[in-house]
Order: structure tokens, then C-alpha cells, then sequence
């Protein structure tokens, strides 16, 4: 606290004098061509903390003298304590042209402490250089050091928890979705049973496969059942010899020609040549091979 009560009038002390002398023109540097002293607008000189930006207002020459561009101040770090913002033109109502040279504080004491914003010097196209010097302020901890042990105030602190997001209207959304999608395959699932027993009724092949699945191949029905549908397939009543007129109405089943002529062929065998039958014929496997050709080919 004693060091606080010394530095404040050290500071405004500074300050008071840092203005007072910034808004004086010295002819006789003028005369000299020596680099002239120019008016400028100091921030405050007290309460700042890590974060703050304090600004300078310098005033421009009213004679037409221009500042060299490649002058200007660069907008960077230049302490451990500032780091300068890009510099501003600003015209007041008078019509003067101000120079506006901003600092922000990047940096935080532990203690009260006097830090100087850097003198300038501004050439000048024609002329003298502009000429500022430096500037005293205050920079203030953000906690001070008197109380960091009090409350708890070093010890390590859980994160901040996240507010939980609302969910509701996600979840909504969700439900929606899959409600559309369920009723969209519930729908899909109906046309295709739907489909499937409109071609089992309609299609001959696909009447016989249904028939078949409940037949035993080496009994005469199932052979009558696949012969009556492909003589309904064919339009007529089908021998071996009128295969052609088959595959010709029913091209999709030209794949299967040659397990068709054995089909026919073993038929003629068990129902008019009275001969042994030999091994077994694939008669469901033939059944299942036609009826799925048909269905490829149904539009």
C-alpha cells in the first residue's frame, strides 16, 4: 500500500509533465530544422490491467507537411509489457487530422507497476520530424498479491462444466426420420409381397414353382404341373419337337434350351416308352431356374 501511495504522484507527476511538454512548440528547434515538438493527446496515466488498450491522439501539422508512409509506426510487440495495433487517421470537427497509436496491455504485473508508452519520432516529407516522447502509466495485477492466499484464491479449479446442448429437438427430428424411413420400407416390403403373389397367381412358371415346392419330383403330378405351365407359357401343347416355337415366344428361356430338351426328352421316356427311368431328374431345380427367368423378364 505505502509503495502504491509513493507511485501514484511519481505517475501523475509524469503525466502532468509528459503533457504539458507535448503541447508546446519549440520555435527555436524550428528554427534550428531540429525535430519539433508535437501536440499529443496521452491516455490517462492510472488503472489499466492485462488487456487494456490505451491510445494516443497525435496532432498533425496544419501546414500541408505530409508523414512519410513507410514511417509509420509498425504494428507489433515492443515490450514485454505492449504490443501496438495498427495505427488510425481520424479527422475531428475543426477539420485537424489526428494520428490515432493504440497499445494493448499483454502482460500482468504481481504488483503496481509504471510502465512508458514509447516516444516517436515521425519524419516528415518536407521539414522537421514530429517528435513524442515517452508517456508514464500504471499497469495494476488482476489480483493482488495481498489476497492470493485468502479464499482459496491459488488453488488449482475443476474446468468450467459445458452446458448440457437441448436434445429434444433432436431426438424429435430423429423420431421422424425413422418413422418415415419404417413406413417407407413397411411400404416397400407390401409392394413386393404384393408383386410376388400377383405373379404367383398370373405367371404360369411362377404358379408351378409355388405348386412345385409342395410336390414330389419323381411322382407324375409334378411332371404334369411343369408341363402345363410351359404349355401355357408356349400358348399350345408342347412336345420336344416344338421347343422352338417356345424359346421363340418366350426368348428369356433360351438360356435354359438345353436342360428344356432333356426335360422333354425324359418325359417322352417315362410316360410313352414305357422304358426305365435312371437316375433322377432335377425336375425342381429346372422348375426354380424357369420360374426365376420369367421374373427377370416380367417388366
Amino acid at each position: 500500500m505505502t509503495h502504491r501511495r509513493h507511485l501514484l504522484p511519481r505517475l501523475a507527476g509524469a503525466a502532468c509533465a509528459a503533457t504539458i511538454a507535448a503541447v508546446l512548440v519549440l520555435p527555436a528547434a524550428r528554427a534550428q530544422g531540429q525535430a519539433a515538438t508535437v501536440v499529443v493527446q496521452q491516455p490517462r496515466a492510472f488503472g489499466y490491467v492485462l488487456g487494456d488498450v490505451v491510445t494516443q491522439r497525435i496532432l498533425l501539422p496544419a501546414d500541408g507537411r505530409t508523414i512519410e508512409p513507410a514511417a509509420l509506426p509498425r504494428a507489433e510487440r515492443i515490450s514485454g509489457w505492449l504490443e501496438r495495433r495498427p495505427v488510425q487517421w481520424e479527422a475531428d470537427p475543426d477539420g485537424r487530422r489526428w494520428l490515432r497509436v493504440s497499445y494493448q496491455i499483454v502482460n500482468a504485473p504481481q504488483t503496481l507497476t509504471a510502465i512508458a508508452l514509447p516516444a516517436l519520432s515521425l519524419p516528415m516529407r518536407t521539414g522537421p520530424a514530429l517528435r513524442t516522447g515517452a508517456h508514464l502509466i500504471s499497469v495494476g495485477p488482476l489480483t493482488p498479491q495481498a489476497v492470493l492466499g485468502k479464499g482459496g484464491l491459488l488453488e488449482m479449479r475443476p474446468d468450467r462444466a459445458v452446458p448440457a446442448l437441448p436434445t429434444e429437438p433432436i431426438a424429435r427430428r430423429m423420431r421422424l426420420w425413422l418413422a418415415a424411413l419404417a413406413a417407407t420400407l413397411a411400404a416397400w416390403l407390401g409392394w413386393w409381397a404384393w408383386r410376388n403373389r400377383r405373379e404367383s397367381r398370373q405367371l404360369p412358371l411362377a404358379r408351378a414353382w409355388r405348386r412345385m415346392r409342395s410336390l414330389d419330383p419323381s411322382q407324375a403330378e409334378a411332371w404334369l404341373c411343369l408341363h402345363q405351365a410351359l404349355n401355357e407359357t408356349a400358348g399350345t401343347v408342347l412336345r420336344a419337337a416344338a421347343l422352338p416355337g417356345l424359346l421363340a415366344r418366350a426368348p428369356h428361356l433360351q438360356p435354359l434350351r438345353t436342360r428344356l430338351q432333356h426335360f422333354y426328352a425324359r418325359s417322352d421316356q417315362r410316360f410313352f416308352s414305357g422304358e426305365p427311368n435312371g437316375e433322377p431328374f432335377p425336375l425342381r431345380a429346372l422348375c426354380r431356374d424357369l420360374y426365376l427367368a420369367e421374373k427377370r423378364a416380367r417388366p
